[in-house]
């Protein structure tokens, strides 16, 4: 299976959000960067925010080389003259390396055309582009142990859990990560993680019990899509998946990284909806029988994380179309079929079987 993490750090980067607004060129005799950042504050983050007028600001000409360098706060309200041309407008709040505690890293990016006379205006979103994780050790667990850690390692390095850091947000690159439980000096058990960006994952260490997974909206004032929060057992097997069977069946997360015309391969997830077209997904949609929208969350709302499943005519399109069975939508399904490599734009699966 393919890796959803990248080969260098610097092509890995992290969920929540602030609005940088404003970056205009204003009419001149060759063309003035005016600079008015502001910053709206999220709702329901649980996280460490940042202020940010001290993120760092780059602009770069389209040679790639860097013509200023400055925090937010010391460029906004200024005017830089700029020849005609495209230009690279960079903010982000710090270098982000290895995984650390308490270091999200937010990141945006975009171009602007600069044209003599002219005026435009660019919004530049800063997006948390690294993924956090959490571990929560019950009260059950803590009586049986009184020595014990999780050791969350990934790529860059790890990070050590234990009952102090509860309330603390490790940061690590999206891709494989790997919990190793320690009870003691020895090791309880390990598992293999896969990590997705600007997703929010608390792992629950407990005695027993059975495996749960909710997922919780965060709502903020900015139109871009909020960060993904995700409670698992840390060693539920349902994680796991390896596709064989239906009770090893992939994610959807999972099932985006594979090759297409895999044959025999199970996936499990919610219907969200269908696409009309390569760029167009629309969630809670009904109106069509001949392809579904997979995701691992009923409340999905970006189509990268989907899957899309083709309904070739015969039983299984008469079964699950959402047209003749709009009681099908947010219900949790697991399906077997072929790998496609793109259809509608995004992985899919053309399902030959189907269970509830």
């Amino acid at each position: 299976m393919k890796r959803l993490f990248g080969e260098t750090a610097g092509c890995m980067l992290l969920a929540m959000m602030c609005a940088c607004n404003g970056l205009r060129i204003v009419q001149g005799p060759e063309g003035h960067l005016i600079v008015d950042v502001v910053v709206e504050t999220p709702f329901g983050v649980r996280t460490k925010s940042a202020g940010l007028d001290s993120f760092v600001f780059l602009l770069i000409d389209q040679a790639g080389d860097t013509l200023h360098r400055a925090t937010v706060g010391e460029i906004k309200g200024s005017s830089l003259s700029l020849g005609p041309g495209t230009y690279s407008i960079v903010a982000y709040n710090e270098s982000f390396t290895v995984p650390a505690f308490d270091k999200p890293y937010y990141y945006g990016s975009k171009d602007a055309d600069v044209i003599a006379g002219e005026s435009c205006k660019v919004e530049l979103v800063c997006k948390q582009e690294n993924t956090g994780v959490r571990v929560v050790f019950s009260q059950e667990f803590r009586q049986l142990h009184q020595e014990y850690h999780m050791n969350v390692s990934g790529t860059g390095g790890s990070l050590d859990y234990n009952g102090d850091t509860e309330n603390l947000w490790g940061y690590f690159f999206p891709g494989q990560v790997q919990l190793a439980l320690f009870t003691g000096s020895e090791e309880a058990g390990s598992v293999d993680r896969e990590l997705q960006a600007k997703h929010m994952y608390s792992f629950l260490v407990e005695r027993s019990g059975d495996s749960q997974e909710n997922v919780e909206p965060v709502f903020t004032i900015s139109v871009d899509t909020a960060r993904t929060w995700v409670s698992y057992i840390w060693d539920d097997p349902d994680m796991a998946g390896d596709g064989l069977t239906k009770e090893t069946a992939y994610s959807v997360a999972a099932a985006r990284t594979l090759k297409g015309e895999i044959p025999d391969v199970w996936i499990c997830g919610y219907i969200v909806g269908y696409y009309s077209g390569p760029s167009t997904f629309l969630p809670g949609g009904t109106n069509c029988n001949t392809n579904l929208a997979l995701a691992d969350s009923k409340t999905e709302m970006d189509k990268d994380m989907t899957l899309s499943v083709k309904l070739s005519s015969g039983t299984i399109r008469d079964e699950l179309n959402l047209q003749d069975h709009s009681g099908n939508l947010y219900r949790k399904v697991w399906l077997k079929g072929k790998t496609i490599e793109s259809y509608y734009g995004q992985p899919g699966l053309e399902v030959k079987e189907a269970a509830w």
